[in-house]
């Protein structure tokens, strides 16, 4: 199945936006081990506009990619976009981010409590994208509101290409148990593709979601984060039923060296530096000589120092 020239090929697996994380290491190895459409973390459209021509030093191997953006001003949105036709391969709106500063510049989730705006900001965004939009929302603003019924409805009537529901309120933030029901309601009330997200941290919990919600797609976050292969567990579970092996130290250790590696090729040593600090504990969460590496991490100051470093972590 194809909508607005994206495959939505069962099962199709999203890696989500992830503000700090989601940089080209970590969005090319996620498509390597079978993600299907990669996202930057959430953009401000006044930032886009400001940098105009801004280089988002895309690389091939990242693509499809889409870029998520989040502010309140329709005229801007539109201004914006005009600027995202020349890097992405899907535009992405977000009314569902539910962080204190992004409410208190009424935007990301704050913006469900106006379906008129969500609405006026859709279409100004899709009459000028020459790629396909996406929006994410969250099921309302408060637990209880029903207000992604109404959206859905919005964004079938605009032709939306994709839409993404968290299936908690703004308010829960992300405390509780996502309800896989409403994403089920939204998938049963529209006709565009639905995009579950939240929760999904293993084959199995996608399988559930998947047979449960009958969605289209499920966007993979936090689970994603120094694990680019759950990816190709999900697939290879629900497509060969193959049961996941343990990655062993060895193709961990590689495989962090090639996020490395990629971010050199792009950015200046002190970049990468504190880019790989942030990745590498959770490439190796769970070894013995974790919490001993976390404390050297903090000191490291060169390529060379962290590669000695996890040359040497199975000695720590």
């Amino acid at each position: 199945m194809k909508s607005k020239n994206i495959d939505i090929s069962y099962p199709l697996l999203i890696l989500a936006p992830l503000s700090n994380f989601s940089d080209n290491g970590m969005r090319v190895l996620s498509k390597k081990y079978g993600a299907d459409i990669t996202y930057t973390g959430m953009i401000s459209i006044y930032n886009i506009i400001k940098n105009d021509g801004i280089d988002f030093k895309i690389l091939p191997e990242e693509r499809p990619i889409a870029i998520q953006i989040f502010g309140k001003d329709e005229e801007l949105f539109e201004k914006a976009t005009l600027i995202l036709n020349n890097f992405a391969d899907i535009i992405d709106i977000n009314f569902s981010c539910p962080s204190k500063k992004i409410l208190n510049s009424e935007s990301g989730g704050f913006l469900l409590k106006d379906f008129e705006k969500i609405k006026k900001i859709i279409y100004r965004v899709i009459k000028v994208s020459k790629v396909p939009v996406s929006v994410k929302i969250r099921s309302g603003f408060k637990k209880g509101d029903k207000s992604y019924e109404k959206i859905g409805e919005i964004c079938e009537e605009l032709d939306v290409s994709y839409l993404t529901i968290h299936p908690r309120s703004v308010t829960d933030k992300f405390y509780g148990d996502v309800d896989i029901n409403v994403t089920k309601n939204l998938k049963n009330r529209v006709k565009i593709p639905v995009v579950h997200s939240g929760e999904v941290k293993s084959y199995l919990d996608a399988k559930k979601i998947f047979q449960e919600t009958n969605c289209d797609g499920i966007m993979i976050g936090r689970e994603a984060i120094g694990n680019p292969w759950i990816f190709s567990e999900i697939k290879n579970y629900l497509i060969n039923g193959k049961l996941p092996l343990k990655v062993p130290l060895d193709k961990k250790i590689e495989t962090i060296k090639e996020h490395l590696n990629i971010l050199i090729n792009l950015y200046n040593e002190q970049y990468v530096i504190k880019q790989m600090k942030i990745h590498i504990p959770h490439y190796l969460k769970g070894y013995p000589g974790i919490n001993k590496l976390n404390k050297l991490l903090n000191g490291v100051k060169s390529i060379k120092e962290l590669l000695n470093l996890l040359t040497n972590f199975r000695f720590l």
